[in-house]
């Protein structure tokens, strides 16, 4: 995926026919994804669009040679950009970064997240088990702190991966989420896929900018053993009623507690 500098996209817009503007600027905004200001001379974009695609690129331009006016052809081109599927992930890093807080026991050190709600020993498990698979099956790929927690609001959703982006930083995940019903005996094998399928969203999206389950995501599963689909069939264990808590804590594979041990000893 082509990663845009506002320069790029100016350019672009310009060839398109959008010969008034200016300037191009990149805005991590949890809302606002677009706005035209200064006469029509500079627009401002949610920095989600730093990877949209030329039928994106082509609606702005229309957009903007319209002065944002009014009209059949800029309610369609409207609808392009708000509709174009990478947006949302970049509206969400936004949100989850304003609105996060502190969690130590999930985040890496210095990170903050969302609330989990995990019990320590939850906390240090799945800490435990991101470790182990970020050493055997990415190879170190991806950052040994990226935050990861437990959630008991999912419902459908068995877990996320959110991506976040600031221009001092470049592209970091902002943490990965796990539905809390998958540390309850019976979803050993759901619990293991769901990791590392966000795992492999983390990885595509920080090699690549991936953000679907497009090739690129599917060869990240294919690699590191994960169903390569982005749909989940597999009857899963469930909560009697979303307000029961969980605090299992599933058996830590063999080879998994010998490493632990081994970094006790070196921590």
């Amino acid at each position: 995926m082509l990663e845009l500098a506002p320069e790029d996209i100016l350019a672009a817009l310009k060839h398109r026919g959008a010969r008034r503007l200016k300037r191009v600027a990149l805005r991590g905004n949890r809302s606002t994804i677009w706005s035209l200001t200064q006469g029509g001379t500079v627009l401002n974009l949610h920095e989600a669009y730093r990877f949209a695609p030329d039928a994106v690129l082509a609606a702005f331009a229309l957009i903007v040679k319209k002065g944002g006016r009014r009209c059949a052809e800029v309610s369609e081109a409207q609808r392009v950009v708000r509709e174009w599927p990478g947006l949302r992930p970049g509206l969400e890093a936004a949100r989850s970064a304003k609105h996060s807080l502190r969690h130590r026991g999930c985040a890496g050190p210095g990170e903050s997240v969302a609330y989990c709600c995990g019990t320590p020993r939850q906390r240090a498990y799945i800490r435990a088990l991101y470790r182990y698979l970020n050493e055997t099956r990415f190879e170190g790929a991806l950052p040994d702190d990226v935050p990861v927690r437990l959630s008991s609001r999912m419902t459908s959703r068995l877990g996320h991966m959110t991506p976040g982006f600031t221009r001092q930083r470049g592209r970091f995940v902002v943490e990965i989420a796990l539905n809390v019903d998958l540390m309850l005996e019976g979803n050993g094998f759901e619990r293991l896929d769901t990791l590392l399928h966000e795992m492999a969203h983390a990885a595509d999206y920080l090699t690549d900018g991936g953000l679907s389950h497009d090739e690129g995501w599917q060869a990240w599963a294919r690699r590191v053993g994960c169903r390569a689909e982005s749909r989940y069939e597999r009857p899963v264990v469930r909560r009697r009623r979303r307000s029961d808590p969980v605090t299992r804590v599933p058996p830590l594979p063999p080879a998994l507690r010998e490493r632990m041990s081994l970094w006790r000893k070196t921590a």
